[in-house]
Formats: structure tokens, C-alpha cells, sequence
């Protein structure tokens, strides 16, 4: 069977997560592990250990160093992790989670606009749906797709994407990115429902991230943050302390001066770490709200399985 290059892709940046589902060793948990694919949103240190050239202030939060994880701490897998390793039917029990399309929508959006994109994002959806279908082949059965985040609301694409005030909402956000954030959501959202017909005994679940994110972009005071669409680690300060010279962490010479993009003393009060990630306190209270079960299409008994305690 051939290999899609998106396919090759998701198993470059497979990680397997083995230490907890946030339950002590000896509770019970129906998994054996959690095979993740995705993008920079959820490596845990894939890419670095291939390439290890991070440096600070990434991990400053949790891990206390660079630890190959995009964000000041942990991702949303570190928050929904297994700690049953290899069993004979490993394949069978465990989880495998994707948490990708980000990329591939905002690389293309200054190169071929939303329309380009649009056209082009079907081809991810349908590719994922590919994907899951070659697992289940091997045995895989329980599938979590995450949904695309509002994009719209990052620091680095207000920035760098051109717009008008009138494609500006309420909180700050671009209108028309993030409705075609909706409309790929919805696609997915279908294709998932179709996907699902065809694999009996499986459980594939569309996972709603995006509506948790686009309610700490919108109101992150009311969910003890302070700043939705301000990165916590960039340069610039003002509304969005994002400039796309010079990234979090790196210095470079402007205009004859030596600047550094620095991290704010305070992520915990961020959605955005660094203009394209979330920080780990963002990540923290999507992960809390994934493990409720409230934002699961289908229902999915997840407490049911594991024994879920609360995340520190």
C-alpha cells in the first residue's frame, strides 16, 4: 500500500508517550499507551532530539530547561499520558491521538491566501482519515483527532498576515482566518463521522480543542489568564509582542541594534507563548476540559476507562 506524504509525515513525528494518564501506577487504565502524531503543538522532543539546537527560554515553566517541547512546559499529551508499557496487544490498547493541520495552514496562507488554503486543506482531512484506516488495520481502535485551533488569534498571524480593521472581531481576532479554520473543522468533523462507518468496533472521536482555545483567546480573564492574543516570549512588546525578524529566544540585529526576543516572568498568564504555540498554563486548562469528556464527538467514557486525577 502506498505511503501519502502526509502519512510519512504523521510517522516521522510519531512519540509515544509512556508515564501517565494522569492516574498513580497502580489505578486502572484500559490503555497501554498513547501513540501521538501531530505537529510542534504536541512533539515532545522529537524533532530536537533529531536536531538538538533549542536553547531557552522554551521549557523555563515546568522542566526548568529546553526539553524539545515548543511551549514554556508541557504540551496537552503531557497532560494525557499512559503509564502501561509494551503488552502483547499493545497495538489494540492504546490511544492514538492526532493533533495536526496547523501547519499546513498557516505555511500556505501568505504564499496562496484562504482560498488556496481551503482548496487545499481537504487533502489533509482526507489524508488523516487515510491514515487512521491504515492503524486500524494493524489493530489500532480508539482514535482522538483534535481539531484545528482559532489561528486567527495568534500573535505571529496578526502580525504577518494581511488585513483590515473591518476583519478584526470584538477579541481581537481575524474574522476570515478564523472562519476558515470553521470550515475545515467542519470537514473533518464530517469526514471522521464518514471514516467511522467503516471501522467496526472502533472508537474514532472528533476531540473539540478549538472551542476551548477560542475561549481563552476571547476571555482569558475568566480563566485566570490575562492575555489572549499578546505572546509571552517575542519581541516588540505592544499589542502583540511578535516580530517575525527575530523569534523567541533568538537576537539579532534591527536597524543597527542588537535585540533578543525575551519571555515574559509571568506564561501563566498567556494563551500565547511564543506567537504560534500555546503556553503550558493554556495547555493545562484544554487538557482538564479533553479528560472532562465534554468536548468529545462522539461520547466517549474516558473516566470510565482510566482512572482520572486531577492535573497539577
Amino acid at each position: 500500500m502506498g505511503v501519502s506524504l502526509l502519512q510519512k509525515f504523521l510517522l516521522i513525528w510519531m512519540v509515544v508517550v509512556v508515564e501517565s494518564f494522569n492516574s498513580p501506577r497502580n489505578s486502572k487504565c484500559e490503555f497501554k499507551a498513547i501513540f501521538n502524531f501531530g505537529d510542534s503543538n504536541s512533539d515532545t522532543g522529537g524533532f530536537w532530539a533529531a536536531f538538538p539546537a533549542q536553547s531557552g527560554p522554551f521549557g523555563m515553566t515546568y522542566f526548568k530547561k529546553p526539553v524539545g517541547r515548543a511551549s514554556d512546559g508541557r504540551l496537552i499529551v503531557d497532560f494525557l499520558e499512559s503509564n502501561r508499557l509494551p503488552s502483547p496487544d499493545i497495538f489494540g490498547k492504546s490511544i492514538y491521538s492526532f493533533y495536526i493541520g496547523q501547519n499546513d495552514f498557516t505555511s500556505n496562507l501568505a504564499a496562496i491566501g484562504i482560498g488556496g488554503v481551503q482548496q487545499y486543506l481537504p487533502r489533509v482531512v482526507y489524508q488523516i482519515a487515510g491514515t487512521i484506516k491504515e492503524l486500524y488495520a494493524i489493530g489500532g481502535r480508539t482514535f482522538l483527532v483534535l481539531n484545528l485551533a482559532p489561528v486567527g488569534c495568534y500573535p505571529a498571524l496578526l502580525v504577518e498576515l494581511p488585513h483590515n480593521s473591518s476583519d478584526i472581531d470584538q477579541f481581537g481576532c481575524l474574522i476570515s482566518y478564523n472562519n476558515a479554520v470553521v470550515d475545515y473543522n467542519n470537514l473533518l468533523k464530517q469526514t471522521l463521522a464518514q471514516t467511522r462507518i467503516s471501522l467496526p468496533n472502533a472508537s474514532l472521536i472528533y476531540v473539540d480543542a478549538h472551542s476551548v482555545l477560542l475561549e481563552l483567546f476571547r476571555h482569558p480573564t475568566s480563566h485566570g489568564l490575562k492575555y489572549g492574543t499578546k505572546a509571552c516570549c517575542g519581541y516588540g512588546e505592544g499589542a502583540y509582542n511578535f516580530d517575525p525578524r527575530v523569534y523567541c529566544g533568538n537576537t539579532k540585529v534591527i536597524n543597527g541594534s542588537t535585540v533578543t526576543a525575551t519571555a515574559c516572568s509571568d506564561p501563566y498568564n498567556y494563551v500565547s507563548w511564543d506567537g504560534i504555540h500555546a503556553t503550558e498554563a493554556a495547555n493545562k486548562i484544554v487538557a482538564k476540559a479533553i479528560l472532562s469528556g465534554s468536548y468529545f464527538d462522539p461520547p466517549f467514557p474516558i473516566d470510565k476507562l482510566c482512572d482520572i486525577h486531577s492535573i497539577d
